[in-house]
Protein backbone atom coordinates (compact mmCIF):
# COMPACT_ATOMS: atom_id res chain seq x y z
CA UNK A 1 0.00 0.00 0.00
CA UNK A 2 1.37 3.77 -1.06
CA UNK A 3 1.62 5.81 1.40
CA UNK A 4 1.02 9.96 1.50
CA UNK A 5 1.50 12.80 3.03
CA UNK A 6 -0.30 15.61 3.39
CA UNK A 7 0.40 19.06 4.43
CA UNK A 8 -1.90 21.36 6.16
CA UNK A 9 -5.25 20.43 7.96
CA UNK A 10 -7.38 23.22 6.02
CA UNK A 11 -10.22 22.18 3.88
CA UNK A 12 -8.15 21.40 1.18
CA UNK A 13 -5.93 19.31 3.19
CA UNK A 14 -8.58 17.40 4.54
CA UNK A 15 -10.43 16.48 1.29
CA UNK A 16 -7.71 16.04 -0.14
CA UNK A 17 -6.53 13.22 2.45
CA UNK A 18 -10.31 11.64 2.75
CA UNK A 19 -10.24 11.28 -1.23
CA UNK A 20 -7.03 9.72 -1.29
CA UNK A 21 -7.96 7.49 1.50
CA UNK A 22 -11.05 6.34 -0.40
CA UNK A 23 -8.97 5.04 -2.84
CA UNK A 24 -7.24 3.00 -0.80
CA UNK A 25 -3.94 4.83 -0.10
CA UNK A 26 -2.44 5.50 3.68
CA UNK A 27 -2.49 8.92 3.79
CA UNK A 28 -0.71 10.75 6.96
CA UNK A 29 -2.07 14.22 7.23
CA UNK A 30 0.08 16.87 9.18
CA UNK A 31 -0.74 20.10 10.47
CA UNK A 32 1.58 22.28 12.39
CA UNK A 33 -1.31 24.49 13.98
CA UNK A 34 -3.25 22.65 16.96
CA UNK A 35 -6.35 21.95 15.35
CA UNK A 36 -7.58 21.71 11.86
CA UNK A 37 -8.78 24.74 9.64
CA UNK A 38 -7.11 27.21 11.51
CA UNK A 39 -5.22 29.26 8.79
CA UNK A 40 -6.60 30.02 5.23
CA UNK A 41 -9.50 28.26 5.88
CA UNK A 42 -10.39 29.46 8.93
CA UNK A 43 -10.25 33.06 7.57
CA UNK A 44 -12.60 32.06 4.93
CA UNK A 45 -15.25 31.46 7.78
CA UNK A 46 -15.84 28.14 6.67
CA UNK A 47 -17.48 29.43 3.33
CA UNK A 48 -18.56 26.04 0.83
CA UNK A 49 -19.35 29.29 -1.67
CA UNK A 50 -18.86 29.13 -5.40
CA UNK A 51 -19.82 32.91 -5.88
CA UNK A 52 -16.69 33.95 -5.66
CA UNK A 53 -15.04 32.25 -8.72
CA UNK A 54 -14.21 35.00 -10.34
CA UNK A 55 -10.47 34.81 -11.35
CA UNK A 56 -8.43 37.97 -9.90
CA UNK A 57 -6.44 37.82 -13.42
CA UNK A 58 -8.36 41.10 -14.81
CA UNK A 59 -6.57 44.81 -15.07
CA UNK A 60 -9.34 46.13 -12.51
CA UNK A 61 -7.04 44.04 -10.12
CA UNK A 62 -3.92 46.01 -11.13
CA UNK A 63 -5.55 48.95 -10.33
CA UNK A 64 -6.99 47.69 -6.90
CA UNK A 65 -3.75 45.85 -6.34
CA UNK A 66 -1.90 49.60 -6.48
CA UNK A 67 -4.15 51.60 -4.37
CA UNK A 68 -3.96 48.53 -1.43
CA UNK A 69 -0.59 48.78 -1.54
CA UNK A 70 -1.12 51.94 0.75
CA UNK A 71 -3.37 50.52 3.14
CA UNK A 72 -2.74 48.33 5.91
CA UNK A 73 -5.88 46.50 5.94
CA UNK A 74 -5.59 45.43 2.28
CA UNK A 75 -7.37 41.92 1.25
CA UNK A 76 -3.83 41.54 -1.27
CA UNK A 77 -0.45 42.77 0.69
CA UNK A 78 2.54 43.13 -1.61
CA UNK A 79 5.89 43.44 -0.62
CA UNK A 80 7.26 46.05 -3.90
CA UNK A 81 10.95 45.54 -3.14
CA UNK A 82 11.91 43.16 -5.99
CA UNK A 83 12.46 39.46 -6.75
CA UNK A 84 12.93 37.22 -9.47
CA UNK A 85 9.63 35.49 -8.15
CA UNK A 86 7.95 38.22 -7.81
CA UNK A 87 8.71 39.28 -11.27
CA UNK A 88 8.36 35.74 -12.79
CA UNK A 89 4.37 35.80 -10.97
CA UNK A 90 3.31 39.12 -12.24
CA UNK A 91 4.39 38.07 -16.01
CA UNK A 92 2.50 35.06 -15.22
CA UNK A 93 -0.48 37.01 -13.98
CA UNK A 94 -0.43 39.45 -16.85
CA UNK A 95 -0.29 36.67 -19.72
CA UNK A 96 -3.24 35.52 -17.78
CA UNK A 97 -5.27 38.57 -18.48
CA UNK A 98 -6.62 37.64 -21.69
CA UNK A 99 -7.84 34.42 -20.40
CA UNK A 100 -9.51 35.99 -17.73
CA UNK A 101 -13.14 34.93 -18.70
CA UNK A 102 -12.67 31.76 -20.00
CA UNK A 103 -10.75 31.15 -16.70
CA UNK A 104 -14.15 32.41 -14.77
CA UNK A 105 -16.02 29.86 -16.36
CA UNK A 106 -13.77 27.16 -15.68
CA UNK A 107 -13.20 28.23 -12.05
CA UNK A 108 -17.09 28.19 -11.63
CA UNK A 109 -17.05 25.17 -13.10
CA UNK A 110 -15.05 23.68 -10.93
CA UNK A 111 -15.71 25.29 -7.63
CA UNK A 112 -19.77 24.19 -8.28
CA UNK A 113 -18.70 20.62 -8.67
CA UNK A 114 -16.46 20.95 -5.48
CA UNK A 115 -18.92 21.75 -3.71
CA UNK A 116 -21.39 19.45 -5.04
CA UNK A 117 -19.10 16.85 -4.27
CA UNK A 118 -18.73 17.78 -0.64
CA UNK A 119 -22.12 17.78 0.34
CA UNK A 120 -22.40 13.99 -1.36
CA UNK A 121 -19.66 12.98 1.10
CA UNK A 122 -21.10 15.03 3.97
CA UNK A 123 -24.27 12.75 3.24
CA UNK A 124 -22.44 9.75 2.61
CA UNK A 125 -20.85 10.06 5.85
CA UNK A 126 -23.64 10.97 7.50
CA UNK A 127 -22.11 14.14 8.78
CA UNK A 128 -23.96 17.06 9.69
CA UNK A 129 -22.80 20.54 10.24
CA UNK A 130 -24.23 24.08 10.06
CA UNK A 131 -25.06 24.11 6.44
CA UNK A 132 -27.16 27.19 5.20
CA UNK A 133 -27.81 27.47 1.66
CA UNK A 134 -29.11 30.82 1.41
CA UNK A 135 -26.28 32.32 -0.87
CA UNK A 136 -24.71 35.34 -0.61
CA UNK A 137 -25.15 38.81 -0.39
CA UNK A 138 -22.72 41.05 -2.14
CA UNK A 139 -22.83 44.88 -1.69
CA UNK A 140 -21.81 47.12 -4.25
CA UNK A 141 -21.30 50.74 -3.74
CA UNK A 142 -21.16 52.35 -7.06
CA UNK A 143 -22.63 51.41 -10.21
CA UNK A 144 -19.46 50.54 -11.95
CA UNK A 145 -18.85 47.63 -9.57
CA UNK A 146 -22.18 46.44 -9.83
CA UNK A 147 -22.15 46.65 -13.86
CA UNK A 148 -18.88 44.83 -13.10
CA UNK A 149 -20.69 42.43 -11.25
CA UNK A 150 -23.73 41.94 -13.68
CA UNK A 151 -20.74 40.59 -16.34
CA UNK A 152 -19.32 38.22 -13.62
CA UNK A 153 -22.66 36.95 -13.04
CA UNK A 154 -22.93 36.63 -16.73
CA UNK A 155 -19.27 34.17 -16.42
CA UNK A 156 -20.75 32.42 -13.73
CA UNK A 157 -24.18 31.18 -15.15
CA UNK A 158 -21.87 29.96 -18.12
CA UNK A 159 -20.21 27.80 -15.51
CA UNK A 160 -23.16 26.35 -13.67
CA UNK A 161 -23.65 29.46 -11.05
CA UNK A 162 -26.92 31.13 -11.13
CA UNK A 163 -26.96 34.84 -9.61
CA UNK A 164 -29.28 37.62 -9.33
CA UNK A 165 -29.43 41.81 -8.69
CA UNK A 166 -31.52 42.01 -6.35
CA UNK A 167 -33.55 45.48 -5.24
CA UNK A 168 -32.45 47.27 -1.95
CA UNK A 169 -35.93 46.51 -0.60
CA UNK A 170 -34.87 43.10 -1.16
CA UNK A 171 -31.47 43.26 0.42
CA UNK A 172 -33.04 43.76 3.74
CA UNK A 173 -35.55 41.66 3.69
CA UNK A 174 -32.66 39.64 2.97
CA UNK A 175 -30.89 40.76 5.82
CA UNK A 176 -32.95 43.02 7.52
CA UNK A 177 -29.86 44.03 9.89
CA UNK A 178 -28.39 46.36 7.20
CA UNK A 179 -29.00 50.25 7.43
CA UNK A 180 -27.99 52.95 5.03
CA UNK A 181 -28.32 53.29 1.59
Amino acid sequence: MKTIAVIGGGITGVTTAYALARRGFSVTLFEKQRYAAMETSFANGGQLSASNAEVWTHWSTIVKGLKWMLKSDAPLLLNPKPSWHKVSWFAQFLAAIPHYEKNTVETARLAVAAREHLFSWAEQEGIDFDLKKQGILHIYRDRAGFEHAGRVSQLLAQGGLERRAVTPEEMHAIEPTLSGN
